[in-house]
């Protein structure tokens, strides 16, 4: 069976299942406290962040409720991922959605217009469904895009030009001056969680362990980084070997293509991002 398909992340799924972890939603984990009571957690998120995401993260959000699950679903509120009917349909299934930030990428660092930005969009989200937790977006490229070909070549170009400064601009810096609290908000997904008590993995780059791919989610993990995994397969063993008892799973669903060729041309296109992401990073 191809890694990172929709039938592969289901296998995943059944692993935990089978080895009788607990799933949890991250408000669960970071509001109500749940993952406290015992060992054999799973926290299963999924970041929403291209138009590519919404169709495969509705299979997998149905997937997912028909086996009793609740997961955390966190949308960007840009025009090309913020749809209303996706989100509601989620919501409604049982699922958690949540707030996937990148307001100091937008304002390019004015604190003061981030967080006029993050009310607002906060409250357009509010309008849709209740909203606990939140979970910062990279933003390192502004208005453009690389999630498509055609997306790479037109970023590239303004580069060239002299269009775009890839300048970063972290929007957890927010919390520096503010304080999500005060806006309803029980927890971040980066800033909230424990890492060296829950083991997190990220399929960032369409690996497990692609860490010089990752702009915003690496994470400090004290002994925990010892415990590795590649493919879906090792991460798999790691489960049924118990040698991870809590985990925090980051899904993005347009990884994860059934059809062989849409496959190709997303493995293709990560491909070319992740050597993209290391210039970035350098």
């Amino acid at each position: 069976m191809r890694d990172f398909t929709v039938q592969k992340y289901k296998v995943l799924i059944n692993t935990l299942k089978k080895e009788q972890y607990r799933f949890f939603t991250v408000k669960d984990a970071l509001c109500n406290r749940e993952i406290d009571q015992g060992n054999k957690v799973a926290v299963i998120r999924h970041d929403i962040d291209t138009r590519y995401d919404s169709p495969i993260a509705l299979q997998m959000a149905r997937f997912e409720v028909s086996n009793n699950i609740s997961a955390t679903y966190y949308f960007r509120t840009i025009p090309d991922v913020f749809d209303e009917s996706v989100i509601r349909d989620i919501y409604e299934m049982g699922h958690e959605i949540g707030y996937h930030y990148e307001v100091l990428s937008l304002t390019r660092g004015n604190l003061e217009k981030a967080i006029d930005l993050f009310q607002k969009d906060l409250s357009r989200l509010r309008s849709i469904c209740p909203i606990h937790t939140i979970c910062q977006h990279g933003g390192t490229l502004g208005p453009y895009s690389s999630t498509s070909f055609f997306g790479l070549v037109k970023t590239s170009l303004a580069l060239l030009r002299g269009k775009l400064d890839l300048k970063y601009y972290p929007s957890i810096k927010l919390w520096d001056k503010y304080d999500f609290k005060d806006y309803g908000i029980c927890g971040d997904a980066y800033l909230s969680f424990d890492f060296a008590e829950i083991k997190y993995f990220s399929d960032t780059g369409s690996s497990w362990d692609n860490h010089g791919a990752r702009i915003v989610d690496d994470v400090e993990e004290g002994q925990n980084a010892e415990l590795k995994a590649h493919s879906t397969n090792d991460l798999i063993a790691l489960i049924e070997n118990r040698k991870v008892e809590k985990l925090s799973i980051l899904v993005h669903p347009a990884n994860w293509n059934d059809p062989i060729l849409k496959w190709i041309k997303w493995r293709a296109l990560q491909f070319v991002r992740n050597i993209s992401k290391r210039v970035i990073k350098k």
